[in-house]
């Protein structure tokens, strides 16, 4: 088969050719304090390179990481003003004010009355990077990555499908009331969760499945009428257990009979919030006490990462199910054939350097925020295109280069120019720098998994934002010391009236659903702001970052989803099973 950029083709063959194992110097080497400095291009990262039709990277995949996370943004909205012409209102966006790019209301950027096509440019020659990122600056963001029609009363999201009732939550999908939460499928009633699947009454916990009436639960499955979990299954009326299986009327691993459980029950009853506390510390003791399978890796073969289920030939992969051969990948799910990727599945293949690129994309490489896309780089913010290149904004195109329509055979030729260009001036090999988000990386998640002061931020190419303000008017203010220490003690008044975070100082408020939610699971009102709720889930478990440790038991090499310094007694999964099972 002919190729369709034959110039480019030539360019990047030899150097594809060339290619053996070596060390690479880091581009940010010295430049921050996560950054691997020199790094290994290896075998397997060469059959990709080969594959996929790309350079090697001149970042380490650490700061490729980086370079992919500052686009995310899971727990912050924001009220702004709209930018689309003869628009002024306030509108929530996941976009601060400080964003240096022009933000639209995301209807009105959907619309028929937005073409994206009059931001259209003509490439004249020179650098196609700076090209791109002139077309950056002036094409606007919308205000939510994606908002689904099948979504309903749901304006406080982002990302998704099928939700319905949710409050301050991103990339839920067949959810229903759900509230400060991350990645809640096929559940109901879930609040200040992250990673829930399949479960119903649901409060704080962490990548757990098939749940019911649960709080506080961490990597457990197939639990109901309990609180505080680690690592169990199939557990029924149990608190503060860990590494339990098939168990029943336990309280802190000891095992109890019914009438003793419900002794206990009573005796910390109503719970309050002194009391939430020192059942929690007890219960992080004895974590802390047990040994922990540190990859959690299970189902899988051939992978090396963390977090990974039901996987075959993963490398370097964290948080990634029903995959098969990529390499350097986070948080994807049906996935095949792909490396240096963040948020993608969808049954999605030959995908290279992107982030939040999937639903039956293919032969995508150096994008954002897309989905049912094919043959397209560099695009951001488009639905259902193919073959495109450096596109911002599109539905339903094809051969479009820098938002203008060609033919398909205009369309390979000028894409053959400008790759090879890019190819020649050293800008194709690593996409997208931090200077393209339209997200304050102090607000990503990258600034969870990897902090950067405000002037390595700027140095790096980012910008920083202010934390969205609470607007409490007229509104009565109650301390931390002031709210009631059990949900009994709450009345309905309390609704009308703003709570000061003890942690940040800063007002949040609690609306008449989430009351119920605390009453019906018989939980205190917590006194810490949501999005720091939010945060601390993405601590248990820090997204796109892993860790190596050596095993307690064995002391072999292993991947961890913590660091040693963690006090958690870290497994290997071999002898993690023969210590459990």
């Amino acid at each position: 088969m002919n190729s369709k950029t034959p110039q480019f083709d030539g360019l990047l063959q030899p150097i594809l050719e060339a290619l053996v194992p070596h060390t690479r110097e880091c581009l940010w080497k010295g430049k921050h304090e996560h950054c691997e400095g020199e790094f290994e291009i290896q075998e397997g990262d060469i059959e990709f390179l080969r594959m996929l039709r790309v350079p090697p990277p001149n970042y380490c995949p650490t700061c490729r990481r980086m370079r992919r996370l500052v686009h995310m943004n899971l727990t912050r909205l924001f009220k702004r003003s709209c930018n689309a012409p003869e628009h002024s209102e306030t509108m929530i966006s996941i976009i601060p004010s400080e964003c240096p790019f022009p933000v639209y209301d995301y209807q009105y950027f959907i619309s028929d009355a937005f073409d994206p096509f009059s931001f259209g440019r003509t490439y004249a020659g020179g650098s196609p990077m700076e090209e791109l990122f002139n077309l950056r600056k002036v094409f606007p963001m919308p205000s939510f990555l994606n908002r689904d029609p099948s979504c309903i009363n749901s304006d406080y999201s982002n990302g998704g499908r099928d939700l319905k009732n949710g409050y301050f939550v991103m990339g839920c999908y067949r959810a229903e009331d759900v509230w400060y939460s991350h990645l809640i499928i096929g559940s109901k009633m879930v609040m200040d969760s992250r990673a829930i699947q399949n479960s119903e009454f649901v409060y704080k916990s962490v990548f757990s499945e098939h749940l019911f009436k649960c709080s506080y639960a961490y990597f457990s499955n197939s639990c109901t009428d309990s609180m505080f979990l680690f690592d169990c299954r199939n557990c029924q009326d149990c608190f503060g257990c860990v590494n339990l299986r098939n168990a029943k009327y336990c309280v802190f691993n000891q095992q109890l009979t019914k009438e003793g459980y419900m002794a206990f029950l009573a005796s910390i009853s109503p719970l309050s919030r002194s009391m939430l506390s020192e059942c929690e510390n007890k219960f992080w003791e004895l974590v802390k006490a047990e040994p922990m399978n540190a990859s959690r890796n299970m189902g899988s073969t051939g992978v090396s990462g963390v977090n990974i289920k039901r996987c075959q030939d993963l490398f370097d992969a964290i948080d990634s199910e029903n995959t098969q051969h990529v390499r350097h990948v986070d948080s994807v799910n049906d996935h095949k054939d792909s490396m240096d990727v963040l948020f993608s599945g969808g049954n999605s293949s030959m995908i290279y350097g992107t982030t939040n690129i999937g639903s039956s994309s293919g032969g995508v490489r150096f994008s954002v925020s897309s989905k049912f896309c094919t043959n397209s780089e560099f695009v951001f913010n488009s639905k259902n295109i193919s073959n495109c290149f450096m596109c911002f904004g599109l539905q339903n195109k094809s051969y479009c280069i820098l938002n203008k329509q060609y033919t398909e055979e205009e369309y390979y030729p000028l894409v053959d120019t400008l790759k090879s260009e890019m190819l020649r001036r050293g800008e194709y090999a690593d996409g997208l720098g931090m200077e393209f988000s339209a997200q304050a990386y102090n607000f990503s998640i990258g600034n969870v998994s990897f902090p950067l002061s405000g002037d390595t931020i700027r140095t790096l190419g980012g910008y920083t934002g202010e934390e969205p303000e609470t607007n409490v008017g007229d509104m009565g203010v109650m301390q931390p010391e002031d709210v009631p220490e059990t949900i009994d003690e709450v009345s309905d008044a309390l609704i009308a009236k703003a709570m000061i975070c003890k942690e940040t100082g800063r007002p949040f408020r609690v609306i008449q659903s989430e009351l119920d939610f605390y009453r019906r699971m018989k939980l205190p009102l917590p006194t810490v702001h949501p999005t720091v709720r939010m945060e601390s889930s993405f601590h248990m478990a820090t997204m796109a970052k892993k860790h190596t440790v050596n095993c307690a038991s064995c002391q072999r090499s292993i991947d961890s989803m913590f660091p040693k310094e963690s006090g958690f007694i870290l497994y290997c999964e071999t002898c993690y099973q023969k210590e459990i099972l």
